[in-house]
């Protein structure tokens, strides 16, 4: 029996678009706010808009650092069965968002102005950026606090009320600001409001959700309190660096292009920005997809399941970037129209949808990076595609007669290749030794080599199970166990499916991974499928009157240990002798 994509490919996709549609909170907000304030006001309302970003931005910072980088360590921690772990880290998540936000606001109260003079030189436009930056300070918590159920809610696997959290975001933004700015006229700060009151309204209907459905995401007030901060900050560094190097971006690139082509650039600028940050829920949605699933996978040591799922990440997301890509370009006309803009801003367009292309893959392998721990290498590559190269060649740029918007492209192309090129060197410095790593990916290769890992997909059903146990007591055999140890791995297989196919799957043509290892003095087998959510080792200790749970009684009592998790919507069960 061999390995198939049956089983990923359906959970990946079954989440993909839900995580998709949360990741453009944020960035649906701020375009929200632009299409209303540049309908109702004008562009240089707009560009008051496009200045307060960077400062969006460094909220955003505080966000990915305490909710992303908690989300990362607790499916770190469910892919080693230590659900406790988990609930931790979600709880501290919480605590650190608060304290935070409370400091933001007080910033807010007292040093608005100073910020808003930072942000912006042009005394005509000041006022305006002074008003935006003063409630998005003020508001600051509300979108610290969003960021935990729109990330923690995955791990639950509710994609539903993922989707549902964003909708009431949109719909809530949209009320608020055209009652805001048509009915009351109160400019761009009640454009700010109203993003401000729709994240709150929808992060309230978020941890709504967590309670009601329990398990790893019930939260209790008894237990919010600090726990390990150095690891959530160290796992949400990736994207935090990102959101502070687009504060830094956006900062250099706005006088860079202002110096191009004055106001009327300035205001194109903040359009092809929106776009980008729209492009996001590809460019980041695709691999937030995957990170929970390759916790698992990378805890585990499957290398054959981190390569499967990169190749559905790369091919997935290839597909709808450069549909994005096609569709903005066709329609460059009509969106530089909608905000009012002078001239054509199809090559701009153009020179986005080449950059959202090159930058999906980029952004694959940074998360993956992340998440198998080489976080130096994931910042880098992040520093590179937010940063170095786009500031760099818009300022290379900005001294030719070439295009300004060329440097969309050229950046994200340099970030790629320097990426690749820093994992190839630093594979190049193991090769050939027992822990030979891959050339990409940085896997080490050592159990594939020395053949002391055996994976395999199966379709469940009694014939598939039963032959399944067989190839697992002759995979026994090739590496010298005893009968003994072959007997146990094989009925631990054959029990445990039979009750999942009765218990849990949902048809009995679902997909199901099964791994079978010998690593050191360990051997296991590890199970993993979709469907409702069942601990047959629990069910077996409680219910033993039930000849049914007979088979994993008996398991329970011959094996080391027996591990159960549920998150992302799988059930991950493992028996080790």
């Amino acid at each position: 029996m061999e390995r198939n994509t049956g089983f990923l490919k359906t959970e990946f996709r079954k989440a993909l678009l839900p995580v998709m549609v949360s990741v453009l909170a944020g960035t649906v907000n701020t375009l929200i706010d632009s299409a209303f304030v540049t309908r109702r006001l004008d562009a240089k309302a707009l560009a008051a808009v496009s200045v307060n970003m960077p400062l969006f931005l460094i909220i955003c910072v505080v966000g990915c650092f305490l909710g992303i980088g908690a989300f990362i360590a607790a499916t770190n921690a469910l892919g080693k069965n230590n659900i406790e772990t988990a609930r931790k880290y979600l709880h501290s998540a919480i605590f650190y968002s608060v304290v935070t936000g409370v400091l933001i606001t007080l910033v807010g109260v007292f040093f608005s102005d100073a910020v808003a003079s930072f942000l912006c030189a042009d005394e005509e436009l000041m006022p305006m950026v002074s008003e935006y930056c003063r409630v998005t300070l003020l508001g600051s918590l509300a979108y610290l606090l969003a960021y935990i159920p729109a990330y923690f809610l995955q791990l639950g696997s509710r994609a539903k009320s993922m989707t549902a959290m964003m909708a009431i975001m949109i719909v809530t933004d949209v009320i608020f600001d055209w009652f805001f700015l048509y009915v009351f006229n109160w400019g761009v700060g009640g454009a700010a409001l109203a993003s401000v009151l729709s994240m709150a309204i929808s992060a309230v209907y978020g941890f709504i959700k967590m309670q009601i459905n329990g398990g790893v995401l019930r939260i209790s007030l008894s237990q919010i309190r600090p726990y390990d901060l150095f690891n959530i900050l160290l796992y949400g560094s990736t994207s935090a660096i990102g959101n502070l190097m687009g504060v830094a971006r956006i900062f250099f690139l706005n006088r860079i292009i202002y110096a191009a082509g004055g106001t009327g650039f300035l205001a194109t600028w903040a359009v092809i920005n929106a776009l980008y940050e729209i492009a996001d829920c590809i460019v980041v949605g695709v691999p937030r997809t995957a990170s929970p699933m390759l916790g698992i996978y990378v805890n585990g040591h499957d290398n054959e399941g981190v390569r499967m799922l990169i190749r559905q990440e790369l091919l997935s997301g290839g597909s709808l970037s450069v549909a994005f890509a096609v569709l903005i370009t066709v329609f460059s006309g009509a969106i530089g129209s909608f905000f009012k803009l002078d001239g054509s801003i199809f090559f701009g367009i153009l020179c986005l949808g080449i950059a959202i292309i090159i930058a999906t893959p980029c952004s694959v392998l940074g998360s993956y990076y992340n998440m198998s721990k080489r976080i130096w290498l994931s910042n880098l590559s992040m520093i590179y595609r937010s940063f170095v190269f786009v500031v760099l060649f818009a300022f290379i740029l900005l001294f030719t007669e070439l295009p300004i918007w060329l440097f969309l492209p050229a950046g994200m192309a340099a970030s790629l290749v320097l990426t690749l090129l820093a994992a190839m060197r630093i594979s190049k410095r193991f090769k050939g030794g027992e822990h030979e790593l891959s050339r990409v990916l940085l896997m080490d290769q050592y159990l594939e080599n020395t053949g002391k890992v055996k994976g395999f997909s199966i379709v469940a059903s009694d014939e598939t199970i039963c032959k399944a146990s067989e190839d697992i007591t002759e995979f026994c055999k090739e590496h010298g166990m005893d009968k003994k140890t072959a007997a146990k791995l094989g009925l631990s297989m054959e029990e445990v499916m039979t009750v999942m196919t009765r218990k849990s799957l949902e048809k009995d043509n679902d997909h199901v991974d099964v791994r079978i290892f010998s690593v050191d003095d360990q051997i296991g087998l590890s199970i993993m499928c979709a469907g409702h959510e069942y601990n047959p080792f629990k069910e077996a200790e409680e219910h033993e009157e039930d000849d049914f749970n007979l088979g994993v009684r008996m398991i329970n009592k011959i094996s080391k240990n027996c591990h159960y998790i549920y998150a992302l919507g799988i059930n991950v069960l493992t028996v080790e002798f």
